[in-house]
């Protein structure tokens, strides 16, 4: 049986861990750091803007859809699965179509009408998603 100091030294502990566990949980949604972005001349706006993956979303379902949704993906095999893919990699790969430093031309025009804050929302949003099971 637990004695009142044991108890309240259980609840501190139980309390710190969990808070050491939701503090490790919140990620730079900047990924200003990162490798990917680190060679990219940015503005510091767009460098420092933390993304939004709600706003990504809206975007993805008005623009990245047709091509990178689930229908697709299982016609297209050359079409990536953009869900899961670290949020840093697909947002220098929209900076590389939109400056022309990758060639798709469907890719290119994509790019061309995001702005590049728009890119980083849109790739984090991906980057929050579970990648697809394409092999049904």
């Amino acid at each position: 049986m637990l004695n009142h100091y044991s108890k309240s030294v259980l609840a501190a502990s139980l309390s710190l861990l969990l808070s050491a566990s939701v503090s490790a949980q919140v990620t730079d949604t900047s990924f200003k750091d990162t490798l990917a972005v680190s060679e990219l001349k940015l503005d510091a706006k767009v460098l420092n803007y933390k993304a939004d993956a709600s706003k990504g979303e809206t975007l993805a379902n008005q623009r990245c859809i047709a091509c990178h949704g689930d229908a697709m993906l299982g016609m297209m095999k050359t079409y990536p699965d953009l869900k899961g893919q670290k949020a840093a990699y697909l947002f220098k790969q929209l900076i590389d179509f939109k400056r022309g430093d990758r060639s798709d031309p469907l890719m290119q025009g994509q790019a061309s009408m995001l702005s590049e804050t728009e890119m980083k929302d849109v790739a984090y949003y991906y980057s929050t998603q579970t990648a697809s099971n394409l092999s049904k």
